[in-house]
């Protein structure tokens, strides 16, 4: 009986000591995509991309702060609005830039996350005239950092830094392309992240972002240029022209190049005569629709290397590495051509140029199914997101995790308006040009706000506002400015464009129509 209960007495003490030490369950890996001036029109033509909805959640009212790169990356990166960030333009000598945002990189979700023992990576493009070159900084919170300057607008003449610090940390290595078509180069880069991920931080989570510079145009198209505009990879492109593809057309995710056509984009070429003084022109001409067609069907050839990238990179992943990892895609804006008349550009209220796609697939040991929800998100949320799927207490700011509605919970209280800023550029501005400058005239600044049903939008220097029903007309073609509902949202406006500021409301308070 001695015998047996030393054996007991062992055994429990055993159990004991092992329950102690089992180990916590793992933290989710994050992966995110964030594409550049991709349009909601185009995800219809990317399989994967389309299928990260499966087992996932689809926002379908997504909308960001602001439509040009820089000011929307530096809300996602922060959870602030532009006025808050005060990066307002892509130029640093206008009020925005790396010179504005450069004071943020401290108190990114990059920053908490690897301070709370996520291993980072960041690869493509970064935030407007961050400046590539020998020394280069790499911000706080990134062990990996593989960022390309202006010349990834091109897609094939860029340099690439080559920061990994585990290895190449005091050298800082600089890459010059060796004609690889960048979003290519950034999905080998990105399996590369994944593989020395396991290598060097075994069971330790990791979050990479990957931000190809595609679809947005090449800088410094002139007409007439045999590389066009928008520029695809080598073997999206049609086999009769040269450099020949691997299509008879071009490869458009399954149709026809030849029979997708710009011009049946809702609102293209619509009468503009009920809208602002600055919209206002003259109809499309057919040399111009055609120019527009062949942009509309590249832009299509080039989120065909996004989807393969996407691919190739959750095809990285092993079977518990799915279990374990969110994936998140969305786009820093969207873009028009031809619609209301605006030729290529992205810098108005209106949906084709601030509602874009938001897709999360959760984890394979997650909730199964797939979910949408019409919840109004913002850009400005996806830094609390990040921080909550890792499990990390941060700073309250201007958005809130949209995790709980991710995962398919009722959350009281959500927002009812999402919050629209643009400060006009200065074309005048010194420096490189603006890589998203468009043809004047573009919009004046402005501010608006987007409900499940309206679109209400305020113009400097216009006391007339600008409304559309947009239940009624969900392509905002029918302005009403006289409608009943601009002075309840004038008032909400007027609380939220200053919201977060001393002595004024914080934003999520601001964001709620009552």
């Amino acid at each position: 009986m001695a015998v047996m209960l030393a054996v007991v007495l062992a055994l429990t003490m055993t159990s004991q000591a092992g329950a102690g030490t089992v180990a916590e369950p793992r933290r989710p890996n994050i992966i995110f995509f964030l594409v550049d001036d991709m349009s909601a029109e185009l995800l219809s033509y990317m399989d994967t991309v389309s299928g990260l909805a499966r087992d996932g959640t689809t926002f379908t009212d997504y909308y960001v702060s602001n439509s040009l790169c820089c000011p929307s990356r530096a809300s996602m990166f922060t959870g602030q609005f532009p006025h808050n960030t005060g990066v307002l333009t892509n130029k640093g000598s206008d009020r925005g830039g790396y010179a504005a945002f450069e004071q943020h990189e401290a108190r990114t979700y990059a920053a908490s996350l690897d301070q709370a023992g996520y291993r980072t990576g960041y690869l493509g493009k970064y935030i407007n005239e961050y400046p590539v070159g020998a020394g280069y900084k790499v911000p706080a919170g990134w062990d990996e950092w593989h960022v390309a300057a202006g010349g990834g607008y091109n897609e094939f003449r860029y340099e690439l830094t080559r920061y990994i610090k585990e290895e190449t940390a005091g050298d800082k290595p600089l890459d010059p392309s060796d004609g690889t078509y960048l979003v290519d180069e950034l999905g080998q880069r990105a399996v590369d992240f994944i593989e020395r991920s396991r290598e060097h931080a075994p069971g330790e989570p990791f979050f990479l972002q990957v931000s190809p510079f595609a679809p947005h145009s090449r800088v410094g198209f002139k007409p007439g240029d045999k590389e066009p505009r928008f520029p695809p990879a080598r073997r999206d492109r049609p086999k009769n022209q040269f450099p020949a593809g691997e299509f008879p057309h071009g490869d458009c995710g399954g149709p026809d190049c030849t029979g997708i056509d710009v011009s049946a984009l809702p609102a293209f070429d619509e009468d503009t005569a009920d809208k602002p003084s600055w919209v206002r022109r003259q109809p499309i001409g057919p040399n111009l629709v055609k120019d527009l067609r062949k942009d509309f069907r590249d832009r299509i050839r080039m989120v065909q290397s996004v989807d393969d990238m996407v691919e190739r990179v959750l095809a990285t992943l092993t079977a518990e590495e799915r279990r374990t990892t969110y994936v998140v895609f969305t786009s820093d804006n969207g873009f028009h051509l031809g619609q209301h008349r605006l030729l290529r550009g992205k810098s108005t209220a209106y949906d084709h140029d601030v509602r874009v796609p938001l897709l999360v697939r959760r984890p394979a040991a997650g909730r199964p199914g797939d979910l949408v929800t019409g919840a109004i998100a913002q850009n400005v949320d996806l830094f609390a997101t990040f921080l909550d799927i890792a499990g990390v207490d941060g700073a309250t700011r201007d958005g809130r995790s949209l995790l709980p509605l991710i995962q398919g919970h009722k959350v009281k209280d959500w927002r009812d308006v999402a919050l629209i800023e643009h400060v006009k550029p200065d074309p005048a501005a010194p420096g490189e040009p603006d890589p998203d400058a468009e043809a004047a005239p573009g919009p004046p600044s402005y501010a608006a706000v987007r409900t499940a049903g309206d679109l209400y939008v305020e113009y400097e220097g216009d006391p007339e506002p600008e409304y559309y029903n947009t239940v009624t007309d969900p392509h905002q073609e029918t302005n009403d400015p006289d409608n009943a509902r601009t002075a309840d949202l004038g008032r909400v406006l007027d609380g939220l464009t200053n919201c977060g500021k001393p002595g004024a409301a914080d934003c999520w308070t601001a964001s709620h129509l009552s």
